[in-house]
């Protein structure tokens, strides 16, 4: 008693006068046994509260061994092969042993000099700290060990980082202790280098050399090493490239303490202080020590999280997904590449160009690649499923479908000339061409081919918005849709995930399926624990709409605006169509083939124009492009589309988009091929053909063109029946082009009679 007195007299000589002078006042108002049996029961209750982290409970510290190197659960491909694993809070995991010992000893010295003495808390540097904060009126040293330190970086919701209470510290102690007791010592401190955060976007000691020398954590030196343990304690303020002068000397710092602790020779922390910091050139290094599919993994360990729940961490489970590693390396390259080549040759946006890619089986709805951003050790948000951007003219196919589906043939031709939509409550609206230009009229197939914005919207006004709305639905699209004009030029909002399983519709021939990434979970002994179910496609087409869809969709890529797939070097079968929302703030580009639909869009996450010239075909096509080719290049190029049944081929007169009859030909120029719906059996035609005719057409086709923009048609307004009005100016343009035709006919009818006469009143004179 007389040792415990004479230190608690010591103590209180440390303590602020004005302090001591407090507690000189306090009168206790117990009498003993009431005051000893009240510490015992406070003494009690703190106990059970310390060892179970309050009232809410410890976190699991089982989870800790999918930390370690192959204790997470593995992630295997399509085809059995592994491509990572669940260790939670994605790592590249290093083991301790492949490090040389100067890289554990830096953080021992620095971090925790007592870490192979303690028990997870290090309860005289706890004593020490609390003294110099309680002289100082605040706290200036800290008293985390290494072990609570992996704790807070393992279970950040049990124990934030950012909330400074006596609570958090206590709970912290307590679950430090729970890992020293389950795991050893070489155990705890592998776990910590791989999961610390060092600054920069780069969690662990892979991650971090990467991104600061451009190496692997198994090269470090010993002056790097030192760098490296410098970080933890203030990643931002010891950063050495934008300070370098406080990382060299916290640098010089840890290699004191280390010589102070016999850890290195005093030669050797010598020789490391000198060099200056050298750094890698290219931030981008960290990218090689993410793993693959970093944000398909994410889904699947959301999906088995909410169904296993901390179970999925206990055992090496082995998990089947629907990966296919050339698939998704591919994505990843060249999207990557692409975002490199567009920064600064696209306008500048509020933050990083990001994009977005998503490949699906069209047979199974197997997601084959995901790739959801640019660079998932900044940023894990996935844009892939969680984005919801307007698609543009992506959005156009549905409405043509719509139009084939009521037997509006694809040759049939449709004003393309200004239009003004007046609207109740609102501005007008004149939707407008990309290239501003109007032609006169246009065929439905060359509309969609060359993504025409007018003829589109004068073909969903005849088929009806509503019906296109439901096409639109029945494919896939479940997003809400405004049914108005404006829809058929793609203004629902949509994720690349949600595209691509709607195009499935056109690449299944009229099936659309189910995308899922897990196909089932096995436990180490290869029992399966869980297993999808087949979930059979949708039918949401008919496969004639979609086949004549595909063949349009494919001049689209051959000749239209997805051209830039062919320059990219894909040479197989394929069909697509390009995105270009309002303003230029998003860029698609939707490719497919009878096996597999990609959708790859490009933008910022804030809203903003990406440039006057940008499109869908410039930006998001060259993409595609470069990974299919990749991606064929191993797999193989797919075989066409079967012709089902109820589909016909026949000639038609261009001119007129009529179908030939048998044996005739068109007025002028060669009659060109074109696919009908044979329950919609076309009208049949047999112009009248002369050489003078022939000519004529030829002439006019190659000097046509050139005319002013005709006064916009209006429709809308208090007229309930503007869309009647709008068919019946379609047909009086039509009627009007046949009525010239009829004419320029008997003109030259009448010329060659004329010109056989007087040559017969020649011969006879």
């Amino acid at each position: 008693m007389a040792r415990l007195r004479t230190w608690l007299e010591r103590l209180a000589g440390r303590l602020p006068p004005r302090l001591v002078r407090l507690a000189a006042r306090v009168r206790w108002p117990l009498s003993p046994v009431p005051t000893l049996l009240a510490g015992l029961a406070s003494l009690a209750l703190a106990a059970l509260l310390y060892g179970n982290c309050g009232i809410k409970g410890c976190p699991d510290v089982a989870r800790l061994a999918a930390f370690q190197p192959n204790g997470a659960p593995v992630l295997l491909d399509r085809f059995g092969r592994k491509f990572g694993d669940l260790a939670p809070f994605e790592r590249v995991v290093v083991p301790l042993d492949s490090l040389g010992p100067h890289v554990a000893n830096a953080f021992i010295a620095v971090e925790d000099r007592r870490f192979y003495r303690h028990h997870g808390v290090d309860w005289k540097r706890v004593a020490g700290a609390a003294l110099a904060n309680l002289r100082h009126g605040g706290v200036t040293q800290g008293s985390s060990t290494i072990t609570m330190q992996l704790a807070r970086n393992v279970f950040p919701e049990e124990l934030p980082g950012t909330e400074q209470t006596f609570r958090r510290k206590l709970n912290e102690a307590r679950v430090a202790q729970m890992i020293e007791h389950r795991f050893g010592k070489r155990a705890i401190l592998e776990m910590y280098l791989n999961h610390i955060y060092f600054g920069g976007g780069a969690y662990g000691i892979e991650a971090a050399s990467r991104h600061y020398f451009g190496k692997s954590a198994r090269r470090l030196r010993l002056s790097e090493a030192a760098l490296l343990a410098a970080l933890p304690k203030a990643p931002a303020h010891y950063d050495p490239r934008r300070h370098p002068d406080a990382a060299r000397a916290r640098r010089s710092q840890v290699l004191s303490l280390k010589e102070q602790q016999g850890l290195v020779e005093p030669a050797a922390a010598a020789e490391s202080r000198a060099p200056r910091v050298r750094l890698a050139a290219d931030p981008a290094a960290r990218l090689a020590a993410v793993p693959l599919g970093a944000w398909f993994s994410d889904v699947v360990r959301d999906q088995l999280e909410e169904r296993f729940g901390e179970k999925l961490y206990r055992s090496r489970l082995r998990i089947y997904t629907t990966l296919d590693q050339v698939a998704q390396r591919a994505a990843e390259q060249e999207l990557e590449r692409r975002l490199r080549q567009l920064d600064g040759a696209v306008r500048a946006g509020p933050s990083p160009l990001q994009g977005a890619v998503v490949m699906l089986d069209v047979h199974t709805g197997g997601v084959l690649a995901l790739v959801g951003g640019r660079d998932p050790s900044r940023s894990r948000y996935n844009r892939a499923i969680l984005a919801r951007r307007q698609v543009g003219s992506a959005f156009k196919p549905f409405v043509f479908a719509t139009a084939l589906a009521e037997g509006i043939p694809t040759s049939q031709h449709i004003a393309d000339q200004p239009l003004r939509l007046r609207q109740a409550g609102s501005a007008d609206w004149e939707p407008e061409n990309y290239d501003g230009t109007y032609e006169g009229e246009v065929s439905l197939r060359d509309a969609l081919v060359r993504s025409r914005n007018v003829p589109t919207v004068r073909l969903a006004l005849r088929v009806g918005i509503d019906d296109v709305a439901r096409t639109a639905r029945s494919a896939g699209v479940h997003e809400p849709m405004d049914e108005t004009p404006a829809l058929s030029l793609g203004t629902v909002a949509l994720s690349p995930l949600q595209l691509a399983t709607a195009y499935s519709a056109f690449a299944a021939l009229g099936s659309t399926v189910n995308p899922y990434f897990v196909r089932r979970v096995e436990d180490a002994n290869g029992e399966v624990l869980w297993e999808r179910e087949p979930t059979p496609p949708r039918a949401a087409l008919g496969p004639d709409v979609a086949y004549i869809v595909n063949d349009i969709l494919q001049d689209a890529v051959n000749y239209g605006t997805g051209t830039a797939v062919r320059a990219a070097g894909y040479r197989g079968v394929v069909a697509g169509k390009t995105g270009t929302t309002n303003r230029a703030t998003d860029a698609w580009f939707v490719g497919y083939t009878p096996d597999l639909v990609a959708t790859i869009w490009i933008g910022y996450d804030q809203p903003s124009p990406l440039g006057s010239a940008a499109t869908g075909g410039g930006l998001a096509a060259p993409v595609w492009g470069r990974m299919m080719r990749t991606y064929a290049s191993a797999r193989g190029y797919p075989a066409g589309w079967q012709q089902p049944p109820g589909v016909l081929w026949r000639e038609i007169d261009p001119s007129t988009g009529m179908v030939l009859a048998a044996g005739c030909m068109p007025a002028y120029g060669s009659p060109a091929d074109e696919l009908f719906i044979a329950d919609n059996p076309p009208a049949t035609t047999c112009p009248h053909r002369d050489f003078w005719s022939d000519l004529w057409g030829r002439l006019g086709g190659i000097f046509g063109g050139g005319r002013e923009n005709p006064a916009p048609d209006v429709i809308g307004g208090d007229d309930s029946r503007s869309e009647q009005r709008a068919r019946a100016q379609e047909e009086e343009l039509r009627r009007q082009l046949e009525r010239r035709q009829r004419e320029i006919e008997d003109f030259l009818r009448r010329r060659a009679d004329e010109l056989r006469e007087r040559a017969q009143r020649r011969r006879g004179g």
